[in-house]
């Protein structure tokens, strides 16, 4: 079981080279040959992103303005040619409002005729913020936690905040007048890789309208002033994000540089460079289930090769409903621990869980390893793992028992989560 242990930690680190911003943004620059006039990094990623950029002799004029807004959990850029702030996440804070009102004032004093290059990740939607009118941080944070307990899917919970911000579902764009073309690379920690969901889409169309934020927030305790402005939208008062069609959109090339897809794909291939047979699918769907899923589909699969092994690893992103008192863990944890119960007994299973961002909710876990004797372990700890995971307490189970948390610290990608179901011969 060791060695599977070992497997699983270095198919992680296989994931997380995958989708390094750094690399990507290189292979990407390097390939073009073009020369930017302005440059914006924006998001867990911007960091990484710009070491990139840097590697590139030319791709930045000399004199290229360039802003880097990061989330506070981001390692700074040493490279006083840029300049940065920070804001909060996973909720906004006042420094979140003011990096998305400098990133708007930025956008309007880009050199005329200068061309842009966008660089946007996970994280700048709580990081980077400039609520609409009548709309105040409190309204914000409120409304942001609401939704994260929902248990929406993140397209629903990004439709809100792009109808709540200025900057949000193309506001960016707009912004942007004087660059007659912009290069948008983006790393993509949503399911579908879609723009508009991606940071809450800055650069990019917004398919969804004021009266899908209000479906999206019908059932919350949310301020009264959201539902009035969401209102106001609805009846033609307030004007709507940028639509497909939009002829700003001609001034944008989207490029989605990596993604849940591309750690899961990296996976695979080393699994089977390895003589292991392995699938790769998406990951979605509450938490608790999802691993379930995880493990019947494991098991299933497993039956029908013939190898030393099987590896069946899933890139995306799942949810949690929290209903009343909860306690601390994270989405890929929660996942954890409910796959610990599956497996519990085996002894040639094990599933790992992990947020590629090094953080899963409000812990300094980014996920965890658990195989066939974890359960029982966390009972033998003095705690009743059932009972936490009705809890959504999956944190302090899991940190009873030593070697099964993930602590990888801020990896400087974001590309969602990913979980993997390994069984030996």
């Amino acid at each position: 079981m060791s060695s599977l242990h070992d497997l699983a930690r270095h198919l992680a680190a296989v994931a997380l080279a995958a989708v390094d911003p750094e690399r990507l943004v290189r292979d990407e620059l390097s390939r073009r040959g073009e020369r930017f006039g302005a440059a914006v990094a924006l998001g867990k990623a911007a960091s990484a992103f710009a070491r990139g950029v840097r590697e590139i002799p030319g791709a930045l004029d000399a004199r290229a303005p360039r802003l880097l807004l990061r989330t506070h959990a981001t390692p700074a850029l040493l490279d006083p040619a840029w300049e940065q702030r920070s804001g909060g996440h996973p909720v906004p804070d006042r420094q979140s409002l003011a990096a998305g009102e400098r990133l708007e004032r930025w956008l309007g004093e880009i050199p005329p005729g200068a061309l842009l290059l966008a660089l946007v990740s996970g994280g700048a939607s709580a990081a980077v913020e400039a609520p609409a009118p009548g709309i105040g941080l409190e309204d914000l944070v409120s409304t942001q936690r609401a939704l994260l307990a929902s248990g929406l899917p993140i397209q629903a919970v990004n439709a809100v905040r792009r109808h709540l911000s200025r900057i949000k579902g193309g506001g960016a764009l707009r912004a942007a007048s004087r660059s007659p073309r912009i290069l948008a690379l983006l790393l993509s920690d949503v399911p579908g890789d879609d723009p508009a969901t991606i940071a809450s889409g800055p650069f990019a169309a917004d398919p969804t309208t004021y009266a899908d934020a209000a479906d999206a927030v019908s059932g919350l305790v949310v301020p009264g002033s959201v539902r009035r402005h969401l209102a106001a939208g609805i009846w033609g008062e307030l004007p709507e994000t940028l639509k497909p069609g939009d002829p700003l959109l001609d001034r944008v090339e989207t490029i989605v540089a990596g993604s849940a897809r591309t750690a899961a794909a990296a996976v695979a291939a080393e699994a089977m460079r390895r003589g292991l047979s392995a699938v790769d699918a998406a990951l979605e769907g509450e938490a608790s289930q999802a691993a379930r899923d995880l493990v019947d589909r494991g098991r299933a699969l497993g039956t029908t090769v013939d190898r030393q092994g099987f590896v069946l690893v899933l890139g995306g992103e799942t949810t949690v409903t929290l209903r009343g008192t909860s306690g601390r863990g994270g989405r890929n944890q929660e996942l954890a621990l409910a796959a610990a119960r599956e497996i519990a007994g085996s002894r040639d299973e094990l599933v790992l869980a992990l947020a590629t961002d090094g953080e899963d909710g409000p812990t300094r876990a980014a996920g965890a390893l658990v195989d066939g004797s974890t359960w029982e372990a966390i009972r033998r700890a003095g705690i009743d793992p059932d009972s936490a995971l009705a809890r959504h307490d999956s944190h302090p189970a899991l940190a009873s028992v030593p070697g099964t948390l993930l602590e990888t610290g801020p990896t400087s990608t974001n590309v969602g989560d990913l979980a993997v179901y390994l069984r030996a011969s």
